[in-house]
């Protein structure tokens, strides 16, 4: 797939799909499994970018059938079957119809709860739940969570904000920002400097988060987070 990037870049979905399907007879024909599965997944991601509808559910059931077979040949763990439901969940356009199959992400990485699919599948449910008021399914969402992570701290900070509990929300956001900007995490550290900075400011260091969002604010960021930037005056 030396090429793919060049192909991609001019949004040539033809050459695109030419390109992955040869990449993935390569690899069936050398017996690369994993590159086959991810030609045919990366092949129906694109299908989908560029509005195939024929085209991605033809080769994410690929992806399927071939990873059903391969987990019952060599007994993977059940965690490799997770990006199915989550493909799934990208195409679907409302977020009601992305849930059954975000729910399915994580009973398939219940042992693997720190897998980024989990964690991204996690993050879009809690905040689906929040916005349809069902803080009760949300609170489910982080209640067995035991890695003390950026991710699990900033889900309890948005459940916590949810319940209108500000002094457990301050004492998780500061900690999922400190964590966040242990790992390098830019555009988690800017969001929630950002939930900061709409906290009372006698609890919190408003002028340190707000400078923080001046100095490091891409213009990207500042485009998706523009109606609360203009409310706080930032």
């Amino acid at each position: 797939m030396h090429n793919l990037g060049w192909i991609i870049k001019f949004d040539n979905y033809p050459a695109i799909k030419v390109s992955l399907l040869n990449s993935a007879q390569f690899a069936l024909e050398a017996k690369d499994k994993q590159r086959e599965l991810h030609a045919l997944t990366y092949l129906s991601v694109l299908a989908h970018k560029h509005k195939q509808e024929k085209d991605k559910y033809l080769y994410l059931y690929l992806y399927l059938k071939q990873a059903e077979d391969k987990m019952l040949q060599y007994e993977l763990p059940i965690y490799h079957f997770a990006k199915i439901p989550f493909h799934y969940a990208i195409y679907a356009s409302k977020l009601a119809d992305k849930e059954p199959h975000l729910k399915q992400v994580l009973e398939f990485t219940a042992l693997t709860p720190n897998h980024w699919v989990a964690q991204d599948s996690r993050e879009t449910l809690m905040k689906y739940y929040i916005s349809i008021n069902s803080l009760t399914e949300a609170q489910t969402l982080v209640e067995n969570l035991k890695s003390d992570n950026t991710e699990n701290s900033y889900l309890k900070t948005l459940l916590a904000q949810a319940q209108v509990q500000t002094d457990l929300f301050i004492s998780h956001a500061q900690r999922a920002f400190e964590q966040a900007q242990l790992s390098g995490n830019k555009y988690l550290s800017l969001d929630i400097a950002l939930l900061l900075c709409d906290a009372p400011k006698e609890q919190t260091n408003y002028d340190f988060y707000s400078q923080f969002i001046s100095e490091n604010a891409t213009l990207n960021w500042r485009r998706r987070n523009e109606e609360k930037l203009v409310a706080l005056n930032l």
